[in-house]
């Protein structure tokens, strides 16, 4: 592991570690002690990972929101730029309860002319031990674990 950079996002019942690229190179879900999703923090091969791939031309940056816990990477190009919004919800329901779904966010928002990228979505379920099977619906893909197919990440577009 030479490169630590990363930048955190979580909502309290979980963690993803997000590089300074934008990948998402960590994350247990649906809590800080369960399996890991991605893991190529640990296993670049076989890990799992949620990346976006660009060009050597792009120069790419991090930063979070005042106050917050929402990390953005931006990706500026001559041809054009483009962020990348990340954050994992939590919400208040009561003066001192909160609601914690077991949720990434990934917002991609154009900035200027026309970027060119490819989204790599790599799953891995637990601890990438398990096969996993992909389903495209109409607006979803589901990762499902052919040991126990209950055991299943979405990916809605």
């Amino acid at each position: 592991m030479n490169n630590l950079n990363y930048g955190v996002i979580g909502n309290c019942r979980s963690a993803a570690l997000v590089s300074k690229t934008g990948s998402i190179d960590w994350c247990c879900l649906p809590d800080f002690d369960s399996p890991s999703v991605f893991a190529k923090i640990l296993d670049t091969e076989k890990g799992g990972y949620f990346a976006f791939e660009v060009g050597d031309e792009y120069a790419i940056s991090q930063r979070y929101f005042h106050r917050t816990n929402i990390l953005c990477t931006e990706y500026r190009s001559p041809g054009g730029a483009f962020e990348v919004i990340d954050f994992m919800p939590r919400y208040k329901t009561g003066e001192k309860d909160y609601f914690t779904p077991a949720e990434i966010y990934r917002y991609i928002r154009l900035l200027s002319g026309a970027p060119s990228f490819r989204v790599i979505y790599q799953p891995r379920l637990y601890y990438a031990r398990d096969e996993v099977d992909h389903v495209v619906e109409d607006n979803y893909i589901r990762t499902y674990s052919r040991e126990n197919p209950t055991n299943s990440l979405f990916l809605y577009t």
